[in-house]
């Protein structure tokens, strides 16, 4: 942000904050957060911003390249769609922009965003911001990497099975994945429409909150501040089953200190079954997202005249994983092709996973369910892609990785991701999920919760 100044300093104040976030998006290209740097437009933009002047103060936006910005390539990762060039600007993106936004770039990204380590055949793996030799996650980890690094003030990415919370955790920062369907979802490169959401990430909480409300149709940050009364205690569910187990030592330590951290006079701990809603995953999760892509991705490219058909795009998929994955699925001859008796079924059972979410937040009185957001920790690049240790064994990278963030994605709750204070290891994320619809108050429960942990605002 730039301070007091000159007439002159305060006439350019745009230009100066691109040029700033310019210079430190080259200091960083090792990190490969970007597949379009727009370097020139984002120049021309802020010019434009200091030559109308205003009230609005002038920030730097990063979006990930399955989110539309007018004038500029949306590849979504995938070499078929490079030169796909939008016209209009998603709707999410519109409103960042009558915020104040000027967009740098378009951020690189696991390929269709089906993968969690940000490793991209065709444009190239990204580096998490803490260790370049590490993955940033996915599939949202150039946004995630950028935001961290302090290129940009904040940065948007999508999220289908916990592809904000992932590289958030992973990079340390904020990262929020609101209720499916509070975000407009046009102008975004579709794989499931029921789990598909857009979602703000930042270095801050109350820059995700001010987000939040410019995209929900506020345009002030002090529109946003969610609080709760001073004599308000908050009912936190702490899971007996699977969230909490099986974790990498760090993160273990990190959730562990956590726990011990909130446990005040102003949190109640409330042990909650939640095995459930993990076998509710298990059965309908990827059903739903290989039921959904193909009819989804064939509306999107030719809604959009990307010039591409599912095929094309599939054929010319830099991943071999995931090209196999998604045709199998999008082929009725493919063998992973559900059948629409199979996606009815998911999406009935979607709606009593959802009822079963609604039951345990309302049978506790929760205001929030608490979990590390990852497992693990970040990895070394182009060695974990398919598997990696934890605890003696080999696990599988994808599976581990959302094993925690699925299961709220695939109900559509809302959840947000939060550092932990960590001592010598890679970063560690804080998940805290609420009910469908209740993302105002949850980022009022999330205010408090990153007061408790830590003593005073992180930058």
């Amino acid at each position: 942000m730039v301070g007091p100044g000159t007439a002159r300093r305060g006439r350019a104040q745009a230009q100066e904050t691109v040029a700033a976030a310019l210079d430190r998006a080259a200091a960083t290209g090792h990190l490969n957060a970007f597949i379009t740097l727009d370097a020139e437009g984002a120049r021309a933009e802020a010019a434009r911003h200091d030559e109308r002047g205003g009230p609005t103060r002038r920030w730097c936006l990063v979006v990930k390249d399955n989110v539309h910005v007018a004038g500029l390539p949306n590849s979504a990762g995938s070499p078929a769609l490079a030169d796909f060039v939008p016209a209009t600007d998603a709707p999410v993106v519109t409103a960042l922009r009558a915020a104040g936004a000027i967009v740098l770039g378009k951020t690189n990204m696991h390929e269709l965003a089906m993968g969690v380590t940000s490793c991209n055949p065709t444009f190239g793996a990204v580096g998490n911001a803490t260790d370049p030799a590490l993955f940033a996650g996915g599939s949202s980890g150039g946004t995630a990497a950028a935001v961290a690094a302090n290129i940009a003030d904040a940065g948007l990415g999508t999220d289908t099975g916990g592809s904000i919370g992932i590289p958030a955790a992973l990079n340390g920062i904020y990262g929020l994945r609101p209720t499916a369907g509070r975000y407009p979802s046009a102008g975004v490169t579709p794989l499931s429409v029921t789990r598909d959401t857009p979602g703000p990430m930042a270095r801050t909480l109350d820059r995700v909150i001010a987000l939040d409300t410019f995209v929900t149709g506020g345009r002030t940050a002090d529109a946003a501040s969610p609080t709760l009364p001073p004599e308000r205690t908050v009912r936190l569910g702490l899971p007996r089953h699977v969230f909490t187990e099986d974790l990498e030592a760090p993160v273990r330590a990190a959730w562990e200190a956590a726990v011990d951290r909130l446990t005040t006079a102003r949190t109640t701990w409330v042990p909650v079954d939640t095995a459930h809603l993990v076998a509710y995953d298990a059965r309908i999760g990827i059903h739903l997202v290989l039921g959904e892509f193909a009819a989804a991705f064939d509306h999107y490219l030719a809604e959009h005249d990307a010039g591409r058909t599912v095929a094309e795009v599939l054929d010319a998929a830099g991943d071999p994983a995931v090209a196999e994955l998604l045709k199998a699925a999008a082929l009725p001859t493919g063998p992973g092709y559900p059948g629409p008796a199979a996606l009815r079924r998911a999406v009935a059972e979607r709606r009593a996973m959802q009822a079963a979410y609604a039951e345990l937040f309302a049978a506790n009185d929760l205001d929030a369910i608490l979990s590390p957001t990852v497992p693990v920790c970040a990895r070394p690049l182009h060695r974990h892609e398919d598997t990696l240790p934890l605890n003696g064994r080999e696990a599988p990278t994808f599976a581990t990785l959302i094993r925690n963030t699925s299961p709220g994605a695939t109900a559509g709750q809302p959840s947000i991701t939060l550092p932990l204070p960590v001592d010598d290891s890679p970063p560690v994320g804080l998940q805290l999920v609420g009910p469908r619809g209740g993302d105002r108050a949850l980022l009022a429960v999330a205010t408090l919760i990153d007061a408790l942990l830590r003593p005073g605002p992180m930058e």
